[in-house]
Formats: C-alpha cells, sequence, structure tokens
C-alpha cells in the first residue's frame, strides 16, 4: 500500500492559564497525500476530570466539539486539494495562540499508509494511555448537579434557574443555577472526588474565599453548596472536614451531600415560596 507522509499536534488544556499546567486533550493529524485532515480529543472525562473535578465539563465539550466541526468542515471543503503545510500551521488557524483554555502543544511527523490509523495510534500514545493510567472515571462538578436538577425537576423549580453573578465592591462570582424570589438563592454543586487532600482542600477554600469577597451582600443573595463524596474511602475523613469547613464560610451557605439532594432542594422551596 501507498504510504503518505503525516504531521500532527497535540491539543493541551490548560485549567489555569496563569499557572501554565497543561494536560493532553487531544490530536489534529494531517496527511495532504492522503486527503487527510482530522482532530480526535477528549471531552473531559479520564485524566482531565480526575486532575480537576471542577472542570467545566459541557463548557470543554462544546469548544473541542466546535474544533472538530471545524477541521471537519475544512477537510469536506478541501476535496483533492488539501490545505498544504503542517497539521500545527492549520492547527493555529483554526485555534490561535492566546489565554484560552485549549492550545497547542507538542508536534511531530511520520509516515503511514493509514492516516486513520495513525490518528489512533498517535492519540493513544498522547492522549489514551494517561486515561487509562487514572484507572477511574472521577465525577464532576456537573454530575453531581445531575442528583440536584432532578428534584429540582419534581419541584418545579427546575425551568426557574437561570445563570446571576453576585457582585459586590470586591468581587464578581458567577453562579450558573440561581432562583430569585427577593433574595438570590444560588446553588453551586461541588464533587470532591479527588485524587488526594490538597486539591480538596483547595477547592474548599476557594470557594470560601469566593464567599468571603461577597460577604457584604448578605440578606440579598443565600448560597447552597451540593456535595459529592471521593469515591477513595480513605478520603472521607477530608471530606467531612470540608463539608465543615464551607459551613463554617461567610453568608451562612447550606451544604449538603448530594446524597441528601431532597432536603436541600426542600430548603430551597421553603425559601422562596
Amino acid at each position: 500500500m501507498t504510504k503518505h507522509a503525516y504531521s500532527y499536534a497535540v491539543l493541551q488544556y490548560r485549567h489555569d492559564v496563569w499557572v501554565g499546567e497543561a494536560l493532553n486533550a487531544g490530536v489534529l493529524l494531517l496527511s495532504e497525500g492522503a486527503r487527510f485532515l482530522k482532530l480526535k480529543a477528549r471531552t473531559g472525562q479520564g485524566r482531565l476530570a480526575n486532575a480537576y473535578p471542577d472542570l467545566n465539563h459541557g463548557a470543554l465539550r462544546d469548544a473541542v466539539k466546535a474544533l472538530e466541526r471545524r477541521f471537519d468542515k475544512i477537510a469536506a471543503a478541501s476535496g483533492l486539494l488539501m490545505p498544504s503545510g503542517s497539521a500545527i500551521d492549520i492547527g493555529r488557524k483554526v485555534l490561535i495562540p492566546d489565554d484560552s483554555s485549549l492550545s497547542w502543544g507538542m508536534t511531530g511527523s511520520g509516515v503511514a499508509d493509514d492516516p486513520e490509523a495513525a490518528l489512533e495510534k498517535v492519540y493513544a500514545r498522547f492522549v489514551g494511555r494517561y486515561d487509562k493510567a487514572a484507572g477511574r472515571e472521577v465525577r464532576t462538578d456537573e454530575m453531581v448537579f445531575e442528583s440536584v436538577r432532578r428534584k429540582l425537576e419534581i419541584a418545579e423549580l427546575h425551568d426557574r434557574l437561570q445563570p446571576h453573578v453576585v457582585r459586590s465592591k470586591f468581587a464578581a462570582i458567577e453562579f450558573e443555577h440561581a432562583i430569585q424570589n427577593g433574595v438570590w438563592h444560588v446553588i453551586q454543586p461541588l464533587s470532591f472526588d479527588s485524587a488526594d487532600e490538597e486539591r480538596m482542600m483547595d477547592k474548599a477554600a476557594k470557594w470560601a474565599g469566593r464567599l468571603q469577597g461577597i460577604a457584604e451582600c448578605e440578606g440579598k443573595v443565600r448560597p447552597y453548596f451540593v456535595t459529592g463524596k471521593p469515591s477513595i474511602q480513605s478520603l472521607m475523613p477530608r471530606y467531612r472536614k470540608m463539608v465543615e469547613f464551607l459551613r463554617a464560610s461567610p453568608l451562612q451557605p447550606v451544604v449538603m451531600d448530594e446524597a441528601h439532594a431532597g432536603d436541600l432542594v426542600a430548603a430551597v422551596a421553603e425559601n422562596i415560596t
């Protein structure tokens, strides 16, 4: 079979662009001779979710899918005249270097008679093997919220949810799930399905700090935290401490485990009726 040269660029995800840490999330492969261009990428599961339990899975999924559609469209429109250059050249025309969470990392090249198989091989090398090494699927904030969503639908409150930004002279904190009834009732899911105690502490401290930043809004906002416990049993003592830590935060937030989602929704309903 005829072999064709190909080039690739690794797509990376940066959870905090200022820290600079990046994890491989996908691979873009271009083979001009084989008229092949395709992006294969993760959308927030596996290693990414393991590293960042507060990952906005929906936002990342939408961003990755949008990129995949762009490259598919370029490939379809090019027909027999695939864009010249390397994968990184094409990639940077679609995803320009900036301070966004997605960026291009390592590049490389090779020769293969089947570019699709080559993409799978390169992807497995840079992305897939780390997901397998993670050994488990970590639950995200979005997954934790599903237990609350179902209860809100039963209580006929889900349709009243809307995003809301709580502003003070010190901070502006955005909540995706909020209901207004005199005051703003904001619901924030927090997954503590982490790999270590330090990440759990960092997450709890971050949200306690955010509440401190809007503490002057007392009487105007009522926070509710629904928490998801870690799947690693040895982390349960730390989890219980983080729950108590959050309860001691400013604005006297209601903090309940997702197992008690019904009680949390009942508390919300009681305060808005």
